[in-house]
């Protein structure tokens, strides 16, 4: 019975402010539509990068898996450090960062990295060795120059300069030395082989101590070809995937309007109400 009253007062009330309520909708609609006539369009496009600055200075995240992950929360906080520079409007200095045109880098309204994710069998969220970068812009032509320019402001950094500096300086050297330990290795187990064929009564132990020097072999081939790709592959910034330019803007005409309609019907319900209760 209380839920009857309720809907007939709701009833009630509707049918004395329809035309208020109404108002207020379709004066959202236009705002809305008027609104997204005027603002600018923008272009949105992500990238799927990678960073070695995490690796390069030992920094290695298991996250509980079966292979190691490169942390990726330097390179993540130094794009994020532009996303401020870009919310402060500092256009100048965004564009002494990425090394572009200032009337290209005032094209730049959002620029965002954040951690790139995958599901385990157990259906829990593992860390990845890449990142998504996220960008929004006034011009599509401006797309290309921020892939350019991003490449720039991590190369030309002198935190990242020197990490990746001191890892191109020592890594040959690691690589030259593991080379030298699997020679050392391979010739004592031959002299090893040799000697057991000599004397047959240590054939058991000379083949324990074969396989044994051989794991080690095998473990520092793997090493050293480890070594050598990551030499080979990780930079500073890598892209994965690079920014895609997309020939039309972003449409957000329904969105806008959705939430310019929607703000002003509870706009006119607000007010409905307090007319209601003057009335009364």
């Amino acid at each position: 019975m209380d839920l009857f009253k309720l809907a007939k007062s709701v009833f009630n009330f509707l049918s004395r402010q329809w035309k208020l309520i109404l108002i207020f909708f379709v004066s959202g609609l236009l705002l809305g539509t008027m609104y997204d006539q005027i603002k600018t369009p923008y272009y949105e496009t992500s990238a799927i990068a990678t960073s070695g600055l995490s690796f390069f200075e030992g920094i290695i995240d298991p996250s509980q898996m079966s292979y190691q992950i490169i942390d990726q929360k330097i390179a993540i906080d130094m794009i994020n450090s532009l996303s401020q520079v870009v919310k402060d409007q500092e256009y100048e200095i965004l564009a002494k960062k990425l090394q572009i045109p200032l009337e290209q880098a005032i094209k730049i309204k959002f620029i965002e990295a954040e951690q790139s994710y995958e599901l385990d069998l157990e259906n829990r969220r593992q860390k990845q060795s890449q990142f998504i970068i996220t960008a929004k812009l006034t011009d599509n032509s401006t797309i290309d120059l921020l892939n350019d320019g991003l490449l720039s402001f991590f190369n030309n950094n002198i935190y990242s300069n020197k990490n990746y500096n001191i890892f191109q300086r020592q890594s040959p050297e690691l690589i030259s030395y593991l080379d030298e330990e699997i020679n050392d290795l391979k010739f004592f187990r031959e002299n090893l082989m040799n000697k057991s064929n000599i004397e047959q009564n240590s054939v058991m132990i000379s083949d324990k101590s074969g396989q044994s020097l051989q794991n080690q072999i095998i473990q520092l081939y793997q090493k050293k070809h480890e070594l050598e790709r990551d030499l080979e592959l990780l930079r500073p910034l890598s892209f994965v995937s690079e920014f895609p330019t997309y020939k039309e803007p972003k449409s957000r005409t329904l969105v806008r309007i959705f939430i310019m309609s929607v703000g002003f019907l509870i706009l006119g319900l607000f007010f409905s109400l307090i007319r209601e209760i003057k009335n009364n």
